[in-house]
């Protein structure tokens, strides 16, 4: 079993990874929501983060991000993404791997430009028994994009928990009794 979930999340992974090589035309994830999905071999993330929520990127001040600025900037979110989300064990910090981004953009706009991100990748799996901590330190500068809704779900267990963020609670104990 543990090898199937191995094979279906490296497919997973591959067929969104052909799904971002362009910037996105339509949501995966609603816009301020996202997934955590423990499983055996790490916890999958997928959220939708405003592109205001990172500092020095927007070149033109238009609150949207080009495919020239994501370009230019992708190293830069990337350091942001890996500092200001953090899952965390008893241990501390757990590693987030295969991190994809995408600029997401409507199908309908007239413009190429994006003004959500999709931010998925997978954190090494917790110590058994370990509590676990999540924290996004990342949003907008916009009143709706000062919440981020999150549902997070441990089929191993049967538990799912809905997890509210915002600027000033931006930690929540992930299925604590």
């Amino acid at each position: 079993m543990k090898l199937t979930n191995h094979y279906a999340a490296l497919a997973l992974f591959a067929l969104m990874s052909i799904l971002f090589t362009h910037p996105t035309y339509a949501h995966v994830m609603v816009a301020q929501h996202g997934t955590l999905n423990i499983a055996e071999d790490g916890v999958y993330m997928v959220l939708s983060l405003p592109i205001t929520a990172f500092a020095g990127i927007d070149d033109n001040d238009d609150g949207r991000l080009s495919k020239a600025e994501f370009d230019l900037h992708r190293s830069a979110i990337v350091l942001a993404v890996k500092d200001q989300i953090v899952l965390a064990d008893g241990n501390g910090k757990l590693d987030l791997k295969g991190l994809l981004l995408s600029p997401v953009t409507a199908h309908d706009s007239s413009t190429d430009s994006a003004s959500q991100l999709i931010v998925m990748g997978r954190f090494e799996p917790p110590k058994p028994g370990s509590p676990v901590k999540y924290q996004v330190s990342l949003f907008g500068t916009q009143p709706s994009e000062r919440v981020l809704d999150i549902t997070a779900t441990n089929k191993m267990k049967n538990l799912q928990q809905a997890i509210r963020l915002t600027p000033d609670i931006n930690i929540m104990h992930l299925f604590a009794g």
